[in-house]
């Protein structure tokens, strides 16, 4: 970093500056170019236009270090002098400058947690411990599905891991390189089309990461989602950066999205990492202010299915200040909109350190959580510093990338049908444990991937074995596609109390039904009023409901 950091100040030399500390700076842009018109038809190709190459070159000429570009929001960010800054303003097409504040000091990685029952001998127990996560959320039974399908997990996805470093050393990610997995990987920090593979062994929080979804070592750890491609993203520089890197996860958003990710899986968090003075104010947590969550939300929009680690600040934080309730304390990206932003539970607790909600806005996060084991709230991961050997660690990092597995797995799933990402976010989380009564603490609860992926098939739930569980729950629900009109069927295998069915679109919006039940054993729903074709949250309860 210190390379790159010198190399920048070459810049601002050689551009006749002197050796004042630059500051590093967001600029927002008018347009991109003489004649461009932003309007809704034009709005996804004007996005994905370029910014305009001439506004960078007088950005340039006017004391501007360009470090990084976002053509979706037409900004850029880099360094200038203080007192270049009034010039830049000045410039006609610059429509606002936002300062970016100071990173704190990098603290050192807390040591691997050790609370977990006693460390298992054999490698056979390891991986019934990483697997023990998976059975949790429900993902073994997908896997199984897939299989059954005669594909493999994660065979024709492409899924993004952003992070701060990956060593690849240990033997999970050998068939990584034995495929050619690999697809795509940036090194955004030191603005490199270079691998990503470091020299981090011993806390390497991209190969922690990654282990949960492309891991593949039968016997020892697998991964939810091991035949994927990858694409692998460098955007934070944690022991050296003194700057922000949402830039560079913005714009590593981008690039994933352009080389074609299905599924984005984000363990990294914008909020407290700062200097008093510059703090990131809880205003902000809103979504729609900065730049790694307009990314984020970007993303969502171009298909990609978003799934971001809500923070491990619940904790640490019990003042959250600048304006936020002292509870709260989500971070961005996971306050973005249109996205999975994933806490971590035990037993039904939310995990202490995991990050809460609301956005500033007063929308709920988490949505959803994963589980930790033992009585850290701890994850089995592979040791990137072995080549066998896995590890404890806790962190809302490692709850991310069990839900990204899920969501690939139902991504392969429903690949073409009326199935879209944002069908499959709601399937997760309308059937998720606590979505009956969801909170700011775990969101909508734990995941259920198998009921997520029943609520996907509720057309056709008598086929598909998997969907009939032992012990009947006590309400069916699932995102249900409405074919338009006022009556809709639906084949059943159990008993509904049909005259309590309710029904909500995708805005939060009730639908009042009458439900009853057809000489064909079929469920008849009949809407009070016509309904344009579109999908819907279905939800009705059995006889005996007890809330579950």
């Amino acid at each position: 970093m210190r390379g790159l950091r010198l190399c920048l100040l070459a810049l601002l030399l050689a551009a006749g500056f002197s050796a004042a500390e630059p500051v590093k700076v967001w600029i927002s842009l008018k347009d991109k170019g003489p004649g461009t018109v932003l309007t809704e038809r034009t709005r996804r190709a004007y996005e994905n236009a370029p910014v305009y190459a001439p506004y960078l070159q007088q950005l340039q000429g006017a004391g501007f270090a360009v470090a990084v570009t976002l053509k979706w929001q037409n900004r850029a960010s880099g360094w200038a002098e203080p007192a270049a800054l009034a010039g830049i303003r000045a410039l006609p097409f610059v429509t606002d400058i936002e300062e970016l504040p100071r990173k704190a000091p990098a603290t050192e990685p807390p040591a691997p947690k050790t609370s977990l029952p006693k460390a298992h001998a054999t490698p056979l127990e390891r991986y019934g411990a990483f697997q023990q996560m998976f059975d949790s959320v429900g993902a073994t039974a997908l896997t199984d599905t897939v299989y059954a399908r005669g594909s493999r997990p994660g065979e024709g996805l492409r899924i993004a891991v952003m992070d701060e470093d990956f060593y690849l050393g240990h033997s999970v990610f050998d068939s990584l390189y034995a495929r050619g997995a690999i697809a795509d990987q940036y090194d955004f920090v030191a603005n490199a089309p270079q691998a990503v593979y470091s020299s981090n062994k011993a806390g390497s929080h991209g190969a922690w990461v990654l282990s949960l979804i492309g891991g593949n070592r039968p016997g020892l750890a697998v991964g939810l989602a091991p035949y994927a491609k990858f694409l692998l993203y460098r955007t934070e520089n944690r022991p050296s950066e003194s700057y922000v890197e949402e830039d560079y996860l913005a714009a590593a958003l981008e690039r994933a999205v352009d080389s074609g990710a299905q599924v984005i899986n984000i363990s990294l968090g914008y909020r407290y990492d700062f200097t008093s003075e510059g703090q990131i104010p809880y205003k902000s947590m809103d979504g729609r202010t900065r730049p790694a969550s307009l990314a984020a939300l970007g993303a969502a929009r171009r298909g990609a299915l978003v799934v971001v680690a809500t923070g491990n600040e619940g904790a640490t934080r019990p003042d959250s200040g600048n304006g936020a309730p002292p509870t709260v304390t989500i971070t961005s990206p996971a306050d973005a909109d249109s996205i999975l932003s994933v806490g971590i539970q035990l037993d039904g607790v939310r995990c202490g350190y995991s990050s809460t909600g609301p956005t500033f806005d007063g929308r709920l996060k988490p949505e959803l959580t994963s589980v930790g084991l033992g009585g850290g709230c701890s994850v089995y991961l592979a040791n990137p510093g072995t080549e066998t050997g896995t590890e404890i660690e806790s962190g809302t990092s490692f709850a991310a990338p069990v839900i990204a597995g899920v969501a690939a797995l139902l991504r392969q799933l429903h690949p073409d049908s009326v199935a879209s990402t944002q069908k499959i976010r709601q399937a997760l989380m309308v059937t998720a444990k606590r979505s009956h009564n969801p909170d700011n603490l775990v969101g909508n609860g734990l995941a259920r991937a198998g009921a997520a992926h029943c609520a996907l098939l509720l057309d056709s739930l008598v086929q598909n074995p998997i969907c009939i569980p032992p012990a009947p729950p006590s309400a069916v629900k699932g995102v249900l596609v409405w074919r338009g009109g006022q009556v809709r069927t639906l084949p059943w295998p159990n008993s509904l109390d049909l005259g309590r069915a309710r029904m909500w679109d995708l805005q939060g919006r009730l639908f009042p039904l009458q439900g009853s039940l057809t000489e064909e054993g079929e469920v008849l729903l009949l809407s009070r009023r016509r309904l344009a074709p579109g999908t819907f949250i279905l939800r009705i309860p059995r006889p005996a409901d007890d809330a579950e």
